[in-house]
């Protein structure tokens, strides 16, 4: 009797067990299993067999899944849209573009990067081993070591090349690095055409020029006639016009072009200064004109050539458009990392709708004060590509007792 009753017991239990076990694994394995399936096959759609579990947890967690699939879905058909379409636009440029990891591995190659540069398809490969380039090869090895954007100018094969490095930034930290190559061998071509001719044409220009101002000076000398005196003067003003403009047309291109040695130094602005008042001399002399100099900096890191370029323009700039018996003022100080260096005159300054078009080629704010003071017209066109060339800018703003500030920026190193 009790064994009977054990039995029974006992199969009942068991009957139980087997009974929880089914539908355990109907209501929460088989669901999950399903769930896992469409997981393991995503993005790949599979028929709708959804297995909906009466157990309220798991049916949330299998519908969050699916929600959560529907929209990565979608969210991965629009990325790949956006791929297709950068792509299309990068293989549309001119410019040769070109990405690599941090590890220096190239991951995309547009179409227009030049054979001369780099060997056709890259992608996939380290960067020392497709860039043909030895310049490029060293810029970019630059990059991946410092982190930092570096820039290219180089030729090779007979064609000339401008080129960019540049880290893309994820949270402060270099993730990619892209390198744009652009080919500019018409305008490098073009503008060393240019140079060579305005070269040539200044030396062939310079000796009837010299030989005109020589007989010119030696018949002003002999002659005792009032009139044939002020035709000659005429002459000899004109000689000198034309002799600034070809020196001056020589600089500019020279320093647009940038074929000009830029060899940055530390400089003694005290007796560099003095120098330079010195040079000026002659031209302030013309109207009595005096040259005051402020050095709050007493030191500044330039090209000492150029900043001698650049100094001589503004004060005869200066010069040119102020009166007779007034003061030019050249101050130099520290504002920030810059060096300000200001030339300020007492001439009757300029309207701002023209400060902009003052430092372009040939402009002239006053045309009769120009043609009866014989300016160039390149003056300040030279101290912006000079200012340029440092790194820094130009502007111009009224002065506080009228006239003019002309302000050059220089960036300098911490000191």
């Amino acid at each position: 009797m009790d064994f009977a009753y054990f039995f029974y017991a006992y199969l009942a239990a068991l009957l139980l067990a087997v009974y929880f076990a089914v539908r355990t694994t109907r209501d929460i394995a088989l669901p999950l299993r399903a769930l896992l399936s469409r997981i393991a096959s995503y993005p790949v759609k599979q028929p709708n067999t959804r297995n909906v579990s009466p157990v309220t947890e798991v049916a949330a967690v299998v519908r969050s899944t699916d929600d959560f699939m529907e929209r990565l879905k979608v969210q991965v058909t629009d990325l790949t849209i956006e791929k297709e379409l950068l792509g299309a636009l990068l293989n549309g440029l001119r410019e040769g573009v070109l990405c690599m990891d941090t590890q220096g591995t190239i991951i995309f190659q547009n179409e227009s990067v030049d054979t001369l540069l780099i060997e056709t398809g890259a992608p996939g490969k380290p960067y020392f081993k497709v860039v043909r380039s030895p310049d490029l090869l060293e810029q970019m090895k630059e990059a991946l070591s410092t982190g930092e954007q570096k820039r290219g100018d180089f030729s090779i094969g007979g064609k000339h090349f401008n080129t960019v490095c540049s880290p893309v930034l994820l949270q402060g930290k270099s993730e990619l690095f892209i390198v744009i190559a652009y080919d500019d061998s018409q305008e490098h071509n073009a503008r060393r055409m240019r140079e060579d001719f305005l070269q040539n044409a200044s030396h062939e220009l310079k000796t009837p020029i010299t030989s005109i101002r020589g007989y010119a000076e030696t018949l002003l000398e002999r002659t005792d006639d009032a009139q044939k005196a002020s035709f000659l003067a005429a002459v000899l003003r004109n000689v000198q016009r034309m002799e600034r403009l070809i020196e001056d047309m020589l600089i500019i291109s020279k320093v647009e072009s940038r074929n000009v040695p830029y060899q940055p130094a530390r400089v003694d602005l005290e007796s560099y200064m003095e120098n330079l008042r010195m040079l000026v001399a002659g031209i302030l002399e013309q109207k009595q004109q005096n040259l005051e100099i402020i050095l709050q900096q007493k030191t500044i890191v330039a090209d000492p050539l150029l900043l001698e370029h650049l100094l001589l323009n503004l004060i005869d700039n200066a010069s040119r458009y102020s009166n007779a018996s007034t003061k030019i003022t050249v101050s130099v100080s520290r504002t920030g990392n810059n060096a300000a260096i200001e030339v300020t005159d007492e001439g009757p300054g300029i309207p701002s709708q023209i400060r902009e078009k003052i430092f372009e080629r040939f402009f002239r704010a006053d045309q009769n004060r120009s043609r009866r003071e014989g300016g160039s017209g390149l003056g300040l066109s030279i101290v912006r590509q000079i200012a340029r060339i440092h790194g820094g800018n130009v502007t111009v703003q009224d002065g506080p007792q009228g006239g003019s500030v002309f302000r050059v920026l220089l960036p300098q190193t911490p000191d």
